[in-house]
Formats: C-alpha cells, structure tokens, sequence
C-alpha cells in the first residue's frame, strides 16, 4: 500500500465551499490564536460547507478547532471568499483539535510578534 498522493492530502472535502470564516476571540483583553504543525499561528475558523450560513458554519468551526461553543458572535467583515468575525469568551477551557498543536492567548499589541500565516495578518487588521 502506497502513500497517499500530495493532492489527496490538501484536498478539501466535497461539501465544503470556497468561503472562510475566521473568528478573533478575546478572553480578558488577549486574542486566541491556535498554532499550526509548522509552528504558525492563525486565528480558529474554517470553511463553510456549501449551503450553510457563515454564522452557523463560523460557529461549527470554531467548536472543532477549539472545543469552545459560542453562542453570539459580530460579523465585522465579509470579502468574497473569507468573513471575519468577532467574539468575546467567557472561559479559556480550549480543548485543540488535531488540526492544530497549540494555542496561545496573545496581547494584541504582542500579536505581530508571533509567526502568524499571512492570511491571519490580514485577518487582524480587521480587530480594533
């Protein structure tokens, strides 16, 4: 039995659609990033599977990445392919998925320090 090829690896599962949704949550003035296996950092979200809402799929990535069920969250931006939303946290009880190796709670004027993905560098530009 061969090893899987590089396509098969990367590729995204049929029902998901072309759009992100990313969430900056905030528990006590520090942001939640999740560290990636190549030691990057981005904020918790995912794509939306095709015919679900932003918010609901927003919210469904979130408890994957995180384990964390929110209830409320504020769109703050929407491109074509990718949504930003925002979130306050009640607790920092984040139970990691096997997505990611880490997450950290960062001080947002510490964010620019961490390795962050360049799509996560954009995402933040949005947080205010």
């Amino acid at each position: 039995m061969g090893l899987p090829s590089f396509k098969l690896l990367f590729e995204r599962p049929k029902n998901d659609s072309e759009v992100s949704a990313k969430i900056i949550a905030v528990y006590s003035k520090h942001i939640l990033l999740l560290k990636n296996k190549d030691n990057t950092y981005e904020l918790p979200g995912g794509h939306i599977k095709i015919g679900e809402s932003l918010v609901r799929g927003a919210i469904r990535e979130f408890f994957e990445e995180t384990g964390i069920q929110l209830y409320k969250i504020k769109q703050i931006r929407k491109g074509r392919k990718r949504a930003i939303f925002f979130t306050y946290l009640t607790n920092t009880n984040v139970k990691i998925s096997k997505e990611h190796k880490g997450y950290k709670f960062v001080k947002p004027s510490e964010v620019k320090s961490y390795p962050l993905t360049d799509k996560a560098k954009g995402d933040l530009k949005y947080f205010k």
